[in-house]
């Protein structure tokens, strides 16, 4: 989900905002390289869409309602049946393969949608079965570390994510 405007950082389209050396679409492509994306742009984010499309990713251009709206209309459109990940691209990932996680634990689980939270709520990771996307769908809760993932909405979060990726770094070249 990668159409929205971005007023609360400030910028005219937050996919495309930098943190931690890479544009915040960049860390989604890179959490969901083993899976197939399918972006969902809107007419907020023409700069992401073709950034996407240079880079041969599937862009879907919603109307831009809504984060909801928009997927679902993607969905529709699409004719997509089966079970979807709703990963928002505002997100700088930390801990890595939190994604294969997340699916790993939906199909494990017995109801058809899953929702990520951390100590301050959801984080913008969801999985629903698409064939039931106009039902409401029963939600498994996947639990995470509020260090594993960081939601960039502010210049704040920014900073945060950008000292997060800082320390993972140093973890990283101690361990090598």
């Amino acid at each position: 989900m990668c159409g929205g405007k971005g007023k609360r950082l400030g910028v005219d389209e937050k996919p495309m905002f930098e943190v931690c050396s890479a544009k915040l679409i960049e860390h989604s492509l890179n959490a969901l390289s083993n899976f197939e994306v399918i972006a969902i742009t809107s007419p907020h984010t023409p700069k992401t869409e073709r950034f996407l499309r240079d880079r041969g990713i599937d862009v879907f251009r919603a109307s831009g309602k809504g984060f909801i709206e928009d997927y679902r209309e993607a969905v529709l459109e699409l004719s997509i049946v089966v079970p979807i990940l709703v990963v928002s691209c505002d997100l700088v990932y930390i801990r890595e393969n939190l994604i294969e996680d997340v699916v790993d634990f939906y199909f494990k689980s017995d109801k058809r949608a899953l929702k990520v939270v951390n100590s301050r709520g959801a984080v913008g990771i969801n999985v629903l079965d698409a064939f039931f996307i106009y039902e409401e769908q029963e939600e498994e809760i996947y639990r995470i570390g509020d260090n594993d993932v960081v939601n960039v909405n502010t210049l704040r979060d920014a900073r945060r994510a950008e000292i997060l990726c800082s320390i993972s770094r140093g973890k990283c070249s101690q361990r090598g």
